[in-house]
């Protein structure tokens, strides 16, 4: 069960407490280079919370982990770098990213929670059912009531925090329903939630893989001097080969499908098959709480590919 697999992270998590200058900045007179740290723990479910010094001497943090246990760590290591929390940014509508809003929330009282409109109605009215899922799997870990971003906005915007320009973007369905891309034009940092993970496997359970290779045309034709993307689950690091990466993973599982589809059919063999292909080719680790991600991607993949759209000919 979740919660006995829960129980058993929390007694041996492990922070990890990176805060680094990241390469290649190009700092202005008007505003002090950030400073970017990250929270994360080992093991499965892994997912990143970073915060980011501001010129005004504030933090802004975005992304506040999955459960109570793992925010509360996070909270801390946000805590130990002595500066006041200025806002908390959201950058999609999956739990393992806004779980721990009421905390932070607690911690540092009328902190502003900005996130897209379309994220903070998911929030808010549990529209995917994440909230009511996390409760139901494991209440002692997750809050009975779920905070919303009080803040939002439509589609792009330029935010002023603290003297930090945070420039976001609204990506539209990938690996999330509608996810947001932050990026810092003082320091070139790139923060694209989910969007992006360094090497692990990624959920397709959404079913749009099409439209995720799109959003990482779009992220790289936006943000051509990106020097840092700081992913949502996996390492910090160069935007190569991380986008040729994410890119060969997402057409690789797509083709592997479509073989197996053109094969088998839709059918439970086919699945499997799928499922062995995929975990052959990328022996990758799975940073979600899903207990079969590859399962459950090959399943949102073959749930894609059989819409009227793209379902084979005779």
């Amino acid at each position: 069960m979740r919660a006995k697999w829960l129980a058993l992270l929390a007694a041996t998590t492990v922070v990890t407490f990176s805060p680094a200058m990241a390469q290649d900045r190009q700092p202005t007179r008007a505003a002090l280079p950030a400073r970017t740290g990250v929270w994360t723990y080992s093991g499965t479910g892994t997912v990143n919370t970073y915060w980011v010094e501001t010129p005004g001497g504030g933090l802004v943090v975005i992304d506040v982990q999955r459960d109570l246990i793992h925010a509360a760590q996070a909270l801390a290591a946000v805590k130990a770098v002595g500066k006041p929390v200025r806002a908390i940014l959201v950058t999609h509508a999956h739990p393992d990213h806004y779980t721990g809003l009421g905390l932070f929330r607690q911690a540092f009282p009328g902190v502003p929670v900005y996130a897209s409109k379309a994220t903070a109605e998911a929030i808010r009215n549990d529209t995917y059912g994440a909230n009511a899922g996390e409760q139901a799997e494991a209440p002692e870990v997750t809050p009975r009531e779920f905070v919303a971003p009080g803040i939002t906005f439509d589609g792009d915007t330029t935010l002023q925090i603290d003297g930090l320009t945070i420039v976001a973007r609204e990506l539209g369905a990938g690996e999330a329903p509608a996810t947001t891309a932050y990026y810092l034009p003082s320091t070139r940092e790139l923060f694209p939630g989910d969007a992006i993970l360094n090497r692990l496997h990624g959920p397709l359970r959404e079913a749009h893989t099409g439209d995720w290779l799109g959003v990482l045309d779009r992220l790289e034709a936006m943000y051509p001097n990106v020097a840092v993307v700081h992913p949502g689950h996996g390492a910090s690091g160069p935007k190569e080969p991380m986008f040729d990466d994410e890119r060969l993973y997402l057409r690789t599982c797509r083709a592997i499908a479509a073989e197996e589809i053109v094969r088998g059919g839709f059918t439970d063999a086919a699945k499997a098959a799928t499922v062995r292909r995929i975990n052959a080719r990328f022996p990758y680790t799975n940073p979600t709480g899903i207990k079969d991600i590859v399962s459950d991607s090959v399943d949102g993949l073959f749930w894609e590919f059989s819409r009227p759209s793209s379902a084979p000919l005779p």
